[in-house]
């Protein structure tokens, strides 16, 4: 694209939401990490206790500062529908099959993946996964949560909310390097991953005009590699 023709564009826009996206994911990183409730809010000599406590507010965070605080911003900020940034499920069949197909194709690289040692050494986050089917369950419900904080944060408030101001294939550029940044210290597979996964989920958050789909297979993804490490360690 030519500067002339970005110029022409709103790009205040673009910027307000850069700002907003840097200033909560920063927030995040620090406030609304693991390390930072296990360093200031709460700690024990129960380690795995303390240890899944920290990830569920990890978690719990990412839901709140990546979701819910982009979604006040966006309906009285803005004064933008959510629909607009893709949190209303449209077409369920269309959506349905997309989910499934998804779901079939990562399902094979989480099932090798939990062979892999890169991958055991990092997951499940949540340590007391391997201690039974209830704690595994919990861990995973808040990792949902996680998820669906993450997609509107990046594949939502990030690239719908930009790509009417500097362009489709552009605001694809700036989530795909945003996410796959977020990535550079998690296994090589996973960079792999998310790769594709930044390329594929724009493509279908702007065809279907719905993030669910998207939330569903990131989710799928993570949790059944939780799920095949576990089974792997003999865990349950």
């Amino acid at each position: 694209m030519k500067i002339e023709e970005l110029t022409k564009r709103d790009t205040r826009k673009f910027l307000i939401i850069s700002l907003i996206v840097t200033v909560i994911y920063t927030i995040y990183n620090f406030q609304g990490s693991a390390k930072y409730f296990r360093s200031h809010i709460y700690n024990s000599i129960h380690l795995l206790k303390v240890q899944a406590y920290s990830y569920y507010y990890q978690f719990s965070m990412a839901f709140f500062l990546l979701g819910i605080i982009p979604m006040i911003i966006v309906r009285f900020g803005f004064k933008e529908r959510l629909e607009e940034y893709g949190i209303k499920l449209r077409k369920p069949l269309i959506s349905l099959l997309i989910t499934l197909l998804g779901i079939l194709f990562v399902t094979p690289f989480t099932y090798f993946g939990a062979k892999n040692r890169d991958f055991i050494s990092v997951y499940p986050l949540v340590k007391n996964s391997f201690g039974s089917i209830e704690n595994f369950v919990i861990a995973e419900l808040f990792y949902f949560l996680y998820y669906i904080g993450y997609e509107f944060f990046f594949r939502g408030f990030l690239f719908m909310g930009i790509r009417k101001h500097i362009g489709d294939w552009e605001a694809m550029g700036v989530s795909l390097m945003a996410t796959v940044l977020l990535h550079v210290n998690r296994p090589e597979g996973e960079m792999a991953m998310a790769i594709l996964a930044g390329i594929a989920f724009p493509i279908i958050v702007k065809k279907m005009k719905t993030l669910w789909p998207v939330i569903l297979i990131h989710a799928y993804t993570g949790i059944s590699l939780d799920y095949w490490i576990i089974l792997n360690s003999g865990g349950f």
